[in-house]
C-alpha cells in the first residue's frame, strides 16, 4: 500500500529505503500505517559536507561607482565528509551580523559531481522549481538532490544570483583559481565557465543531508573566519576539521561572544545550528576589548547555553591568543607591548584561559582547546611567538598551521 511519511523524522518502507518527512513510500501495514509505519531511531539532518559558510564580507555593489550586476554564478569546491546518496543545499539572503539585503534575490544552482562531468545534477526547490526566491533575511532549503557522493571526493556548486538593476546580492567566501573555482557575470549553472577569480561571491550557506553522523559548527570571530591565513577564507578550524569533518561556518569578523546572542546580531544564523550537534567556539579576543574578566565568563557561558538550547550537544572553546602592537612589525617579540591592561601579563587574558582550561562548566561546556599555547612566545605568553602574526590580532598562516596542528591533535579522538 502507498502512504505519506507524516512523521517527523525518516523512515523506511517496505524495502528498506530511508524514506523522508512528506515522501510518498510502500508499506506492508494495511490494518493501521499511519500509526504504525516502520519507523526507525531518527536520522537528522547534519551537514555532509565541507564549507558551508555564512555569507559574512558584505554586498555587492559595495560603492556607488562599481560596475552594474544583475546576475552572477559562482563555482565553489566542497568535499563530501562521508558517503552520501542525497544531499540538500541551503541558500540565505543575509550578511554580516544578520543584516537583511534589502532586495529580494533570486537563486538557481546544480552540482558537478564527479569532478569534470559534463552533465550537471540540478537543484530544485520543494516545489519542484529550479528558482529559489529570496526575500530579505530569508533562507532556504532546496529538495534532496541525488548524487551518490563517496567520502574524501569533491564536487563544485554553481550557484547564480539574480537582482534587479540597482539592487544588491550578499557575498561569503572567495573564490579561489587554486580550488578551481571563479564567477562570471552571467548565468552558466548548466554550462558555461567562470572568466573571474579571487573575488568575494554569493554560494550556499550549507550544504546537508540526513545522517548518523554529527555536523561541526563553527561559531566564531575573525579568527576562526581565516583572517589572516592564505587563503583568506580558510583558518585553522576549517583547515583542521579538513575534509574528515562536514562543516558549516556562521563566523563573523569582529564579533564577540555577546554579540552572538544580543539584539538580533545571529537571528538568522542559529537557524543553522539545527544542522550540527557539535560546535567549536572561537570567542574571547573581542570580548576583552571592551569588558572584563568577570564579564566574558557570563558571556560566554551565556553563547555556551545559547548553543545547547538550539540543540547542540557537545562545545568546545579555544583559548584566547594575545593581542598586541609593535614598533618593528612584530619581528621580534621584545617589541610588541600588549594593546590594553586587559592583555597583559597575569591580567584578563591570561585569567580567561586559566578559567577555561580549568573544566569550568561541567554539562554546559565539553571541552577546551590550548591553541594559544601554540602562537604566546614560550618564555612571555602575552605577546606573539616570532613570525605567528603580521597585525598582532590575527595569526598568519604560520600561526594558522600551528594552531591547526594543536587542533588536528585534539581531533584524534572523534575518529
Amino acid at each position: 500500500m502507498l502512504r505519506i511519511n507524516k512523521k517527523g523524522c525518516y523512515v523506511y518502507d517496505a524495502y528498506g529505503k530511508l524514506i523522508a518527512p512528506g515522501e510518498m513510500y510502500e508499506t506492508f501495514d494495511p490494518e493501521d500505517p499511519e500509526s504504525k509505519p516502520r519507523s526507525v531511531p531518527a536520522r537528522s539532518i547534519q551537514a555532509v559536507a565541507t564549507r558551508g559558510s555564512h555569507l559574512c564580507n558584505g554586498v555587492y555593489p559595495t560603492k556607488a561607482d562599481d560596475p552594474v550586476v544583475k546576475e552572477q554564478t559562482s563555482k565553489t569546491y566542497h568535499e563530501f565528509t562521508e558517503d552520501r546518496p542525497e544531499i540538500a543545499v541551503i541558500f540565505g539572503n543575509f550578511y554580516d551580523q544578520d543584516v537583511p539585503v534589502p532586495n529580494k534575490i533570486s537563486v538557481s544552482a546544480a552540482i558537478e559531481y564527479p569532478i569534470g562531468s559534463t552533465k550537471r545534477i540540478p537543484v530544485y526547490t520543494s516545489s519542484g522549481s529550479r528558482t529559489f526566491i529570496l526575500d530579505p533575511g530569508a533562507k532556504q532549503l532546496s529538495d534532496l538532490v541525488s548524487v551518490n557522493g563517496k567520502k574524501g571526493t569533491g564536487f563544485y556548486m554553481y550557484t547564480c544570483v539574480k537582482v534587479a538593476e540597482g539592487e544588491k546580492f550578499p557575498r561569503g567566501l572567495v573564490a579561489y583559481n587554486s580550488r578551481g573555482e571563479g564567477l562570471k557575470n552571467a548565468d552558466i549553472v548548466d554550462s558555461g565557465a567562470p572568466d573571474t577569480h579571487g573575488q568575494f561571491v554569493y554560494h550556499p550557506i550549507a550544504i546537508v543531508g540526513p545522517s548518523d553522523a554529527p555536523g561541526n559548527i563553527i561559531v566564531a570571530d575573525s579568527i576562526g573566519q581565516g583572517a589572516g591565513d592564505n587563503p583568506q577564507d580558510r583558518g585553522f578550524i576549517a583547515a583542521g576539521l579538513g575534509a574528515d569533518f562536514p562543516w558549516i561556518r556562521v563566523a563573523k569578523g569582529g564579533e564577540s561572544s555577546y554579540d552572538f546572542r544580543a539584539n538580533g546580531k545571529a537571528m538568522f544564523r542559529v537557524g543553522l545550528l539545527k544542522y550540527g550537534r557539535r560546535a567549536f567556539v572561537h570567542y574571547g579576543t573581542n570580548d576583552l576589548m571592551g569588558k572584563s574578566f568577570d564579564q566574558f565568563k557570563a558571556d560566554i557561558s551565556a553563547t555556551w547555553q545559547l548553543l545547547r538550547d538550539f540543540g547542540i550537544e557537545e562545545i568546545y572553546q579555544f583559548t584566547i591568543p594575545p593581542r598586541t602592537t609593535s614598533t618593528d612589525n612584530w619581528a621580534t617579540h621584545e617589541n610588541q607591548t600588549p594593546v590594553n591592561a586587559k592583555f597583559a601579563k597575569g591580567a584578563d587574558r591570561d585569567q580567561a584561559n586559566a578559567w577555561l582550561l580549568s573544566n569550568p562548566a561541567p554539562g554546559l561546556l565539553t571541552g577546551t582547546i590550548d591553541t594559544a599555547s601554540a602562537v604566546q612566545h614560550p618564555k612571555d605568553g602575552n605577546k606573539w611567538d616570532v613570525g605567528t602574526t603580521k597585525d598582532g590580532t590575527h595569526p598568519n598562516e604560520v600561526g594558522h598551521e600551528r594552531m591547526r596542528l594543536k587542533f588536528t591533535d585534539y581531533l584524534k579522538k572523534f575518529k
